[in-house]
């Protein structure tokens, strides 16, 4: 049973959960009204046209930084960091668009096939 977290909401949004833990975040999410107010806020940021990229807030703040992002989308983060990255990417539209593309173009470049034609394939080994 996948946890309705930020992370979980974006893998259901981009359709990469299995079937029983897609139905079970599935009626997590129908019965959380703030779940459901967060996938329509995920994707409308991710349509908005002209969002400027994160910035940090101060010195110390990691969470505009695209390792940070890398990490929290691979789930290597620590859970201090985890949890300053949820909160500042549910307080900054900024920041949830930037999360939710990165982790809508991973997704396609995982799992998509990539097509080389066969003449490129072959150049490419000759070089």
């Amino acid at each position: 049973m996948p946890r309705l977290t930020l992370r979980t909401l974006l893998a259901y949004i981009d359709d990469t959960l299995g079937p029983a833990e897609t139905r079970s975040l599935g009626r997590k999410v129908a019965e959380s009204g703030d779940a459901l107010d967060l996938v329509e806020r995920i994707k409308k940021v991710t349509r908005r046209r002209g969002l400027r990229t994160p910035v940090p807030a101060h010195a110390d703040d990691d969470t505009a930084d695209p390792n940070t992002v890398a990490e929290y989308l691979d789930n290597t983060l620590d859970s201090e960091t985890l949890r300053q990255v949820e909160e500042t990417c549910l307080g900054s539209d900024v920041h949830l668009a930037e999360v939710a593309a990165c982790h809508q173009i991973l997704t396609l470049v995982l799992t998509e096939p990539v097509l080389v034609p066969p003449r490129s394939h072959r150049r490419m080994y000759d070089l």
